[in-house]
C-alpha cells in the first residue's frame, strides 16, 4: 500500500509543531538559567518606547478566531477520515493514513490554539508574547504550505472532488494565509527610544517578515537616496546588544582567559544562530543544480519519447519550476541571515569589544620606555635580514615598542579579528558542501567523478605550501607596515623639528625606504595571490576535464546535457567550496597573528591597583627602604637578585645596574609631610622624576615599600550620576585624592576650560581663583575666544609657558589634597615663576595641600618648603627641613657657591601676597577679563569633512593614470574580455558536444532539418552553431565563428575532448594573467600616490599640523593606504569580471531565448535601480564610518601619551566612558554598512529566483523548439546570474568605498603648501656670512581673519651680537622666532639677513642656514648617534665632543667629574652612541632631551642661532656652564635667545623686551637694569635674584661700582 503524499504534508506540519514545542521548552529553561539572570543584571536595555506607533489589537482580533476555525476544520477532517475508514472493508485499509494524517493535523492545531490563547495573556511587546508570535508564524507558514499543496493537488483532480471539499480547501488556504500574514507582519512592539529620546534601530521591533527580508532597513535607504548627505543624528541609535557599555561588561566577565575563548563566550548566541543557518544553507547548497538536473532529465525523456504534449509530464515540469523557485529563494534567505549574524551583529560587536578592551588595557598598562634600539638612519636590507632572524619572544616585545604599533592594534588587528567572525562558519559549511557535492557527482558520473577529484587532492600540497609562504609574507608585510606607520607617527609628532632643520628630503628618503620594503612584501603577496588564483581557477577545470574524459573515454558513456550541465554546475559550486578553504586558512592565519599581537599587548605588565584606602586615616606619602627603577620588559628578571640585596649599594647590585643600563634609586627612605610643600632638586638626569613617579605607582619597586594614596584604575563605565552636582567649598578637597603635573605638559585637544576642569563640575568662584593664581587671566583676555579657545592637539596653539600653566591650573582646580608637580616652573619666565610661587604654590588655594615639587628654582622655593630632597646620580644626598639644613651648612651642597652672599636677601623678598585668601582673590571678580558668555568659539580643529554623492570621475582618472598608460589598460580589458569569451565558449562547446550524440542518431538528411527546426520556433530561437551575432560587439566574434564551423556532428570524441581541453587550458592561463596585470598597475599607483601625499604633507604649512590631529593625518598614511594597496586592485578586478559576466549572461539568454529578452532586460533595470539605492546608502555609511573612526584614534593616541596623568588624577573612568561613546558613534554607520548589504542581497535573491523560474518556465512552454542541451546552456547561466549581479553591485560599491580612501588622500594632496623650498637665484653658499639682521615694520598674523600677533616691529642686530628676547608668556617671543623661519609669513614688513630679504629665497635654503634649539625638545626612536647625527655627516669624535660641550659627558680634563661618574651607582648612557632612544626620547629626562637637542645644534654650526627656552628644564649650574659653552662655541654667530630665566641672558649684548607683540625696550642689560622705570628692571626685581643679575650685568659691561 503506497503512502499518500497528503500524509507527508501533514507530517511536515506536525514535525514543525513538535520542534516548536521542544525549542520553546529550551528557551524557557535558558531564560531562567543562572547565566541568563546574571547577564540580565549587567545588561542595560532600553525601557522607553514611542507608544503612539503601535497596537497589538489587530493581531489579537484575528489570532484566536482564525486558529479556532482551522482547529474546527481539523476536527471535521478527522471525522470525515474516520467515516471513510469505517466505510471501507479493504485490507489493508487505504484510508488508514488519512486518519493518521488527520490526527497529526488536529494535535498540531490544538498546540497552535494553545499558543494563540497564551498570546492573549502575553500581549506584545512582552518578550514571551514575541517568542510565541515567532513560533506561531513559523507554524502558520508550514500550514499555509500544506494547504497550498492540497489545493494544487485538488486542481489536478478537480472533477473527482465535491464542491464542498473545494470550498473547505480554499477556506483552509485563505485563513492560514491570513494568520501567517498577521503574525509575520505585526511588529514586535512600539519603537524604542534611548535615554535622550532618540529613536533606536527598528530591528529591535521589526516583524518576522521585516526581519527576514530586511524591510526595516528600507526607510534608511530611501533617506540616503533623497538626501545629499546624512548627519550622525539621522542614524538610529544602536540596539542595546551592540552598545559599548553592555559589550564592555559582557567581555570583561571572562578577563582572566585568553582572548579567543573570551570572544566566543561573549558572542555565543550570535555564533549559534550563525552556525544553524550556515548548516541549513550548506544542506541546500546544491538544491538549484538538483532541480535543474531533474528538469533536464525530464526534457531529455520527453524529447526521446516525443511526448512534448503529454500534460502529466509537462505538469511535472511545472512542479520542478516551482521547486527551483522555492529552493533558490530559500537558500538566498538563509545565506542572508548567516551573513547578517556574522557581519552586522558579531563583527560589529567584536570590533567594539576588542577596541574598548585595548583601550582599557592602555589605561592599566605600565608605561615602558622601551627603545627598539633601531638606527633610523640605516634602513637598508641588512636591517630587514636581521628582522627575519628575530626570535619569537623578541617579536612579542615589539608590540609595545611604539605608539604607532599600539594604534595599529586598534586600526588593523581589531579589524582582522572582527572580520574573521563574519566568515569563520565556512570551516563547518565547506566540508558539508564538499560531502554533498561529491555524492551528487558520484550519482551523476560514477567512478569518473572520484578520479577527477583526485586532482584536487594532488593540488592540496601546492595550496598548503602557497598558504604557508603567504602567511609568512603577510607577517613580514604587517611588520614592515607597523614600522613605517611607527616612523610616520614619530615624524608627525616631531614635524616642527624636521621643518626647523629643513630635513624634509632626508626624512622623506627614510620613510620611502620603509615604504619600498613594504611594497616589496606587497609584490610578493600579489605574486602568491596570482599563484592561488591559478590553482583555485585551474583545479576545478582540471577536475572537469579528467571526469569528462574518464566518463566518456574509459567508461564509454554518452555525455548527455543533463549530466554535463549539472556536473559543470556542481563543479562550479565545488570550486567555491574548495577554493574558499585555502583562502579561509590564510585569513585564519592572519586572524591568529592578530589575536596573538593583541593578546601580547593585553598580557603586558600593568600598574598595580592600589590597596583599599582607609578614609578615616590621614594620607601617608613616602618610601621605606625602597629600591626603584624604570619599568622595562626585562625588569622582572632582575627582581629575585635585587630582593637579596639589602646592603647600601653593594658591588653586585652596582654591577647589575651598570651592566643593565637601567637607572636605579636604591634604599630610599623618605616621608613627605602632610599639608606642606616638599621640594626635590638635583642636577639634570639625577632621578628626580623617577622618585616622583614611584609615588604614583608608575615604576618598578624592586624591594621595600612606597606609600601614597592612589585612585584605583576604573574598571566600569556606568555613569556616577553626579557630573553637575554642586560641591560645597568645604567638601571640595578630598584627603586621599591625587593630582599630577608632568614635566612635559599633557593637554587634551579641547578648550582651555575643559582642560582645567577635567571632568569636574564647574565652580565659577574657584575657577576664577585658579586662573588668577596660575597667571592665566592676561593670556585669556588676549585670546579671542577666552577660555573657550580650542588649544589643538597636545596644546599646540599655546606657548610652552601657557601649556605648563594650564596643566598646573588643572591640578590646582582638582579636588586633590596631594599635588605632585614635575618641574612646572622651568617653562615660565622668572617673573611668572615668582607669581606662581607666591599665589599658587604657597597661595590660599594650595597652602593646606600636600605639595611635592621638582624644581631647579631651589632658592625661590626653599623658604616655603618643609622638606628638601637633593638627589645626585641616583642617590639621595640630602633630605630634611631646609631651615635646619641651612643651619648645619648642608644646604651649601645645593646652592651654587657664588650665590651664598645673595641668598638671604633674595629669600627675604618673598611676597606677602601668600596671605591673601581665596575670597580676596575672587573679590576682584568684577575686574575679570575672561568673559564667560562669549559667542560660540572658533573651532581650531575643524570637523573632518567628507565628500558627498558619487566618487568623482577625476579620482578614478587620477588612480588609473597612476597605474599605467592607455596601452596598459587596453591589455587589462583584453585579458578580462577574452577570459569571459573562453568561459562562454566552454559552455557552448559542451552544448555542441552533447548535441552531437542526438545528431548522430538522425539520418544524414535530417541534420539540416533539425537545425532549421530549431530556428523556426514561433519565439525565434537561435542556435549558436549557425551564428555568433550575440557577441559581434566584441573581439570574440571571429573566435566564435571559427569554433562554430569546427563543430560538426560527425567528429570523433577525441575531437570534442581536445577542443574542450584547449579552451579550459587557456582559461587557466588567462585567469592568472588578468589579476597579474591589475596587481602590477596597482603597485605603480600605490607608489606614485604615496610619494605625492608624503611630499604634500611635508610641504604643508605649520598651521596645518596645529589644526589637524595627528590621528587624522596618520589615518591617511595607515588605513587609507592599506585600502589603496590591498583592496582597490582586488575590488577593481572582481568588479570588472562580475559585471562582464552579468552583461554576457543577459546577452546570451536574450540571444537564445528572444521571447525572454524583454523580461530579462526589465529585470536587469530593476537590478540596477536596487543596486543604485544600495550604492548610495553603502557609500554614505562608509564615509560616515571613516569620519567617525578618526576621533577614536585621536582619543587613543592622546590617552597613550597622557596615561600617567589620567591615572594620577583618577580620571580613567571618564576616559573609558569617552572611548565607549566614540565606539558607539563609530559602530552606528559601521553596522549600517553591513545591514544594507543584506538588504540588497535578499532583493537580488528574490529577483534571481524569479529569473530562474521564468527561464525554466519559458523552456517548458517551448519544448517543441528547445532541446536539453540548449536548456542546459541557458539554465546553467541563469542560475549564476543572481550571484554575478549581486557581486557586480557589491564589488562596485566596494570599489567606490575603497576609492573613498583615494578621495581622502587627494583632499590632503590639494591642501595649501608652504612657499617653495628652492627659489632661483639661490643665495650664495656662504650665506649668511656675517649674521647681520634687519627687521623692518614686521607684522605677523596666524591667519588672514585673525588679529596681528606682532604689530609692525623694527630692530637691527649687528653681526655676532648676542640678543636676549624676554617678555611675559604670550608676548610674541616664539612667534618672532617662527617668522625668521617663515613658518608664519609676514603680512607686512620684512626681515633682511646679510642683505637678503628672506621672503625672496626658498624655505629650504633659509632654514638649513639657520639653527634653532626649540622649546619642546624632540628626539626620534633609534640611538644617540641617529638623533645627534641623523644623516651620517659627522665623525664619532665630533659627536662625543658635542656631548662634552653640553655637559652630558664630563670634560676629559675634569678629574672631579670623572671620579663622580666612576663612583656613580648608574652607568652614564651617553658613553655609548648606540645607547637606545625610545619614541619621543621618553627614556631621558626633559633636561637631558634639551641638552641633546643643543648638542645637535652645536654640530650644525650656523652663523645665526635661535634658542627658544633651550635650557628651561636643566639645573642652574648646568645652564650656567652651557651659557659659557654657547658664548665660546658660538662666538662667531649671532644669537637670539628667548629665555624665562633672566640669568640665561643677562650677560648678552642687548635685551629685547616684548609685550603684546610690540617692542617695549631694546638696550644693553646693564642700561635696562639700572633704569628703575624699565620693564626689565621690574622683571629682575621680581625674580628674587636682582643682586646677582646686577653683578653679572656690571661684570659683562666692565663697570665699577662707585
Amino acid at each position: 500500500m503506497s503512502i499518500p503524499s497528503l500524509f507527508w504534508s501533514a507530517i511536515v506540519v506536525a514535525a514543525v509543531a513538535v520542534i516548536s514545542a521542544l525549542v520553546l521548552s529550551i528557551q524557557r529553561a535558558v531564560s531562567h538559567s543562572k547565566a541568563s539572570i546574571e547577564y540580565g543584571q549587567i545588561f542595560k536595555s532600553d525601557k522607553r518606547r514611542d507608544e503612539s506607533q503601535f497596537s497589538d489589537d489587530e493581531r489579537q482580533k484575528r489570532l484566536i478566531p482564525g486558529t479556532t476555525v482551522l482547529t474546527a476544520l481539523a476536527v471535521y477532517q478527522l471525522i470525515l477520515s474516520v467515516q471513510d475508514f469505517k466505510n471501507t472493508a479493504e485490507e489493508p485499509n487505504p484510508f488508514l493514513f488519512n486518519v493518521l494524517a488527520a490526527i497529526f493535523q488536529l494535535v498540531s492545531w490544538l498546540y497552535a490554539l494553545s499558543l494563540a490563547i497564551m498570546c492573549s495573556r502575553y500581549r506584545l511587546p512582552d518578550t514571551w508574547g514575541w517568542v510565541l508570535n515567532v513560533h506561531l508564524c513559523i507554524f502558520y507558514l508550514a500550514a499555509f504550505g500544506d494547504a497550498a499543496y492540497k489545493v494544487v493537488s485538488a486542481i489536478y483532480s478537480m472533477s473527482e472532488q465535491p464542491l464542498s471539499y473545494s470550498l473547505y480547501l480554499f477556506a483552509w488556504l485563505f485563513i492560514s494565509w491570513d494568520l501567517m500574514f498577521v503574525t509575520g507582519t505585526t511588529p514586535r512592539g512600539a519603537p524604542f527610544v534611548d535615554e535622550e529620546g532618540k529613536p533606536v534601530s527598528p530591528v529591535t521591533v521589526s516583524s518576522c517578515f521585516s526581519f527576514i527580508f530586511f524591510s526595516w532597513v528600507s526607510p534608511l535607504i530611501s533617506m540616503t537616496y533623497n538626501r545629499s548627505q546624512l548627519e550622525l543624528d539621522d542614524l538610529p541609535i544602536l540596539p542595546a546588544t551592540y552598545r559599548g557599555r553592555n559589550l564592555f561588561y559582557a567581555f570583561k566577565k571572562n578577563r582572566g582567559e585568553r582572548l579567543f575563548p573570551r570572544l566566543v563566550k561573549a558572542n555565543v548566541a550570535g555564533l549559534t544562530v550563525q552556525v544553524s543557518t550556515a548548516m541549513i544553507g550548506a544542506a541546500l547548497f546544491y538544491a538549484p543544480p538538483f532541480a535543474m538536473n531533474k528538469l533536464l532529465v525530464l526534457i531529455t525523456d520527453i524529447k526521446n519519447d516525443h511526448a512534448e504534449h503529454d500534460s502529466s509530464r509537462v505538469s511535472q515540469g511545472y512542479y520542478y519550476v516551482f521547486l527551483l523557485f522555492i529552493l533558490s529563494l530559500l537558500i538566498g534567505l538563509t545565506t542572508a541571515q548567516t551573513w547578517y549574524w556574522g557581519a552586522s551583529s558579531i563583527q560589529v560587536r567584536t570590533k567594539a569589544m576588542v577596541n574598548i578592551e585595548i583601550y582599557a588595557k592602555t589605561l592599566r598598562r605600565r608605561e615602558i620606555a622601551s627603545a627598539t634600539g633601531e638606527d633610523l638612519a640605516g634602513s637598508g636590507e641588512s636591517e630587514d635580514a636581521k628582522q627575519d632572524d628575530k626570535k619569537e619572544d623578541e617579536k612579542k616585545e615589539d608590540v609595545s615598542s611604539s605608539t604607532g604599533t599600539i594604534v595599529n592594534l586598534m586600526s588593523t588587528d581589531s579589524n582582522r579579528i572582527s572580520e574573521f567572525f563574519t566568515w569563520w562558519f565556512t570551516f563547518l559549511e565547506a566540508p558539508v558542501e564538499l560531502a554533498i557535492g561529491i555524492y551528487f557527482l558520484y550519482v551523476l558520473l560514477g567512478v569518473s567523478s572520484l578520479l577527477g577529484l583526485m586532482v584536487m587532492v594532488i593540488t592540496l600540497p601546492l595550496n598548503h605550501f602557497n598558504a604557508k609562504v603567504f602567511s609568512a609574507t603577510q607577517d613580514k608585510l604587517m611588520e614592515t607596515r607597523d614600522k613605517r606607520i611607527a616612523l610616520m607617527n614619530e615624524i608627525l609628532q616631531g614635524v616642527r623639528q624636521i621643518k626647523f632643520f629643513a630635513w624634509e628630503k632626508n626624512w622623506e628618503e627614510k620613510i620611502l625606504a620603509r615604504r619600498n620594503m613594504e611594497l616589496k612584501q606587497l609584490k610578493t603577496t600579489f605574486l602568491l595571490e596570482v599563484g592561488f588564483n591559478l590553482l583555485w581557477q585551474g583545479s576545478p577545470l582540471l577536475v572537469t576535464i579528467i571526469s569528462f574524459w574518464s566518463y566518456t573515454k574509459l567508461q564509454g558513456n554518452e555525455l548527455t546535457a543533463a549530466t554535463a550541465f549539472t556536473a559543470i554546475a556542481v563543479f562550479a559550486e565545488l570550486r567555491f567550496a574548495l577554493n574558499v578553504l585555502p583562502e579561509c586558512f590564510i585569513e585564519c592565519l592572519q586572524f591568529f597573528i592578530s589575536i596573538k599581537r593583541v593578546q601580547t599587548y593585553l598580557d603586558e605588565p600593568e600598574v598595580e591597583q592600589p590597596p583599599p584606602i582607609d578614609v578615616s586615616q590621614p594620607a601617608q606619602i613616602g618610601l621605606s627602604n625602597a629600591t626603584i627603577t624604570w619599568p622595562s620588559n626585562n625588569a622582572e628578571s632582575s627582581l629575585p637578585v635585587s630582593d637579596e640585596q639589602n646592603g647600601v649599594g653593594s658591588s653586585a647590585s652596582s654591577v647589575t645596574a651598570k651592566n643593565s643600563e637601567g637607572f636605579i634609586l636604591k634604599n630610599v627612605s623618605l616621608d613627605f609631610p602632610n599639608g606642606k610643600l616638599s621640594i626635590i632638586c638635583g642636577s639634570t638626569g639625577a632621578g628626580k622624576t623617577l622618585l616622583m613617579l614611584s609615588l604614583l605607582g608608575e615604576t618598578t619597586v624592586v624591594n621595600g615599600q612606597v606609600f601614597c594614596p592612589r585612585q584605583p584604575i576604573a574598571d566600569d563605565v556606568d555613569e556616577a550620576g553626579n557630573g553637575d552636582i554642586e560641591i560645597p567649598d568645604e567638601d571640595w578637597i578630598l584627603e586621599h585624592s591625587v593630582a599630577f603635573v608632568s614635566q612635559t605638559a599633557w593637554l587634551q585637544n579641547a578648550s582651555i576650560r575643559d582642560n582645567i576642569i577635567f571632568g569636574l563640575p564647574f565652580n565659577k568662584k574657584r575657577y576664577f581663583a585658579v586662573l588668577k593664581a596660575c597667571a592665566l587671566e592676561k593670556d585669556l583676555s588676549v585670546l579671542e575666544d577666552g577660555d573657550e579657545t580650542e588649544i589643538g592637539e597636545k596644546g599646540i596653539t599655546l606657548s610652552g609657558g601657557q601649556k605648563a600653566r594650564v596643566a598646573l591650573a588643572r591640578a590646582v582646580y582638582s579636588r586633590a589634597k596631594n599635588v605632585f608637580m614635575d618641574d612646572v616652573l622651568s617653562a615660565v619666565d622668572a617673573h611668572t615663576a615668582r607669581h606662581l610661587y607666591d599665589n599658587c604654590l604657597t597661595g590660599p588655594l594650595m597652602k593646606t595641600r600636600t605639595r611635592v615639587l621638582i624644581t631647579h628654582y631651589v632658592r625661590l622655593c626653599a623658604t616655603g618648603a618643609s622638606q628638601l630632597i637633593f638627589i645626585k646620580g641616583g642617590v639621595i644626598q640630602l633630605s630634611g627641613d631646609p631651615a635646619q639644613l641651612r643651619q648645619t651648612g648642608e644646604l651649601n651642597q645645593v646652592f651654587e657657591e657664588e650665590e651664598k652672599d645673595h641668598k638671604e636677601e633674595a629669600l627675604g623678598e618673598a611676597s606677602t601676597a601668600a596671605a591673601e585668601t581665596v575670597e580676596e582673590i575672587v573679590d576682584e571678580e568684577g575686574d575679570e577679563t575672561v568673559d564667560l558668555n562669549k559667542k560660540k568659539p572658533k573651532a581650531l580643529v575643524e570637523e573632518e569633512t567628507r565628500a558627498t554623492g558619487m566618487v568623482k570621475f577625476r579620482l578614478y582618472s587620477l588612480y588609473f593614470r597612476s597605474a599605467g598608460s592607455i596601452f596598459y589598460w587596453l591589455g587589462v580589458f583584453f585579458a578580462f574580455i577574452f577570459l569571459r569569451g573562453l568561459v562562454i565558449g566552454e559552455a557552448w562547446w559542451v552544448k555542441e558536444w552533447t548535441q552531437s550524440y542526438a545528431a548522430e542518431e538522425l539520418p544524414d538528411g535530417n541534420v539540416s532539418d533539425a537545425v532549421s527546426a530549431l530556428n523556426t520556433s514561433p519565439f525565434g530561437f537561435h542556435d549558436f552553431s549557425n551564428s555568433a551575432r550575440a557577441f559581434a560587439y566584441t573581439t570574440q566574434d571571429m573566435a566564435y565563428n571559427t569554433l562554430s564551423s569546427l563543430a560538426q556532428p560527425q567528429h570523433s570524441l577525441d575531437y570534442y575532448l581536445g577542443i574542450y581541453i584547449l579552451i579550459t587550458s587557456l582559461q587557466i592561463v588567462f585567469s592568472g594573467l588578468r589579476f597579474g596585470l591589475v596587481y602590477w598597475g596597482s603597485l605603480r599607483a600605490s607608489k606614485i600616490l604615496y610619494i605625492e601625499l608624503l611630499r604634500r604633507v611635508f610641504r604643508a604649512p605649520l598651521r596645518f599640523f596645529d589644526t589637524t590631529p595627528v590621528g587624522r593625518i596618520l589615518n591617511r598614511f595607515s588605513k587609507d593606504f592599506e585600502t589603496i594597496d590591498s583592496s582597490i586592485p582586488n575590488d577593481f578586478a572582481w568588479f570588472l569580471q562580475q559585471s562582464l559576466t552579468a552583461l554576457s549572461i543577459v546577452l546570451l539568454i536574450s540571444y537564445y531565448l528572444p521571447v525572454f529578452a524583454f523580461p530579462m532586460l526589465a529585470i536587469s533595470v530593476v537590478y540596477i535601480m536596487i543596486g543604485k539605492l544600495f550604492v548610495n546608502a553603502s557609500r554614505e555609511f562608509k564615509r560616515m564610518e571613516s569620519v567617525t573612526r578618526s576621533p577614536i584614534f585621536t582619543h587613543f593616541t592622546e590617552t597613550i601619551v597622557g596615561a600617567t596623568t589620567i591615572r594620577a588624577f583618577g580620571n580613567s573612568k571618564q576616559f573609558l566612558q569617552r572611548m565607549v561613546k566614540l565606539s558607539d558613534i563609530n559602530s552606528r554607520p559601521y553596522n549600517n554598512v553591513w545591514v544594507v548589504n543584506r538588504w540588497v542581497s535578499v532583493r537580488f535573491n528574490v529577483l534571481g529566483s524569479i529569473i530562474n523560474a521564468m527561464t525554466a518556465l519559458v523552456i517548458i512552454l517551448n519544448l517543441d523548439y528547445v532541446d536539453a542541451s540548449l536548456a542546459g546552456l541557458c539554465l546553467s547561466f541563469t542560475l549564476n546570474f543572481t550571484d554575478q549581479m549581486f557581486w557586480a553591485v557589491r564589488r562596485y560599491t566596494s570599489l567606490e568605498l575603497s576609492f573613498n580612501a583615494v578621495e581622502r588622500i587627494v583632499e590632503f594632496m590639494e591642501m595649501d603648501q608652504e612657499a617653495p623650498a628652492i627659489v632661483e637665484p639661490r643665495p650664495p653658499a656662504s650665506w649668511p656670512h656675517e649674521g647681520q639682521i634687519e627687521v623692518k615694520d614686521l607684522q605677523i598674523r596666524y591667519a588672514a581673519d585673525l588679529d596681528p600677533v606682532l604689530h609692525g616691529i623694527s630692530f637691527n642686530i649687528n653681526p655676532r651680537e648676542k640678543i636676549g628676547v624676554v617678555g611675559r608668556t604670550g608676548s610674541g617671543k616664539s612667534t618672532l622666532a617662527l617668522s625668521f623661519f617663515r613658518f608664519v609669513e609676514a603680512s607686512e614688513g620684512s626681515i633682511v639677513i646679510d642683505g637678503i630679504d628672506i621672503s625672496k629665497i626658498g624655505t629650504e635654503d633659509l632654514r638649513s642656514n639657520l639653527t634653532i634649539i626649540p622649546q619642546d625638545p624632540t628626539l626620534f626612536s633609534g640611538t644617540l648617534r641617529s638623533n645627534l647625527d641623523p644623516f651620517d655627516q659627522f665623525e664619532d669624535s665630533e659627536i662625543f665632543e658635542s656631548l662634552r660641550r653640553v655637559h652630558l659627558l664630563p670634560a676629559s680634563d675634569d678629574e672631579e667629574a670623572l671620579q663622580d661618574e666612576e663612583s656613580n651607582l648608574n652607568a652614564n648612557v651617553f658613553r655609548k652612541l648606540d645607547s637606545p632612544v625610545s619614541e619621543g626620547g621618553k627614556n631621558f629626562s626633559q633636561g637631558q632631551r634639551q641638552l641633546l637637542c643643543l648638542g645637535r645644534a652645536l654640530l650644525k654650526r650656523c652663523r645665526i642661532v635661535f634658542m627658544d627656552e633651550a635650557t628651561a628644564s636643566v639645573d642652574f649650574k648646568t645652564d650656567e656652564a652651557i651659557q659659557y659653552t654657547i658664548a665660546t662655541e658660538f662666538a662667531d654667530s649671532t644669537i637670539l635667545c628667548i629665555a624665562h630665566r633672566l640669568l640665561t641672558v643677562v650677560e648678552y649684548d642687548r635685551i629685547l623686551v616684548l609685550d603684546h607683540g610690540k617692542i617695549e625696550e631694546f638696550a644693553s642689560p646693564y642700561e635696562l637694569i639700572t633704569d628703575s622705570n624699565s620693564a626689565f628692571y621690574k622683571m629682575c626685581k621680581n625674580s628674587g635674584e636682582f643682586d646677582k643679575l646686577l653683578a653679572l650685568a656690571k661684570k659683562k659691561h666692565q663697570l665699577v661700582d662707585v
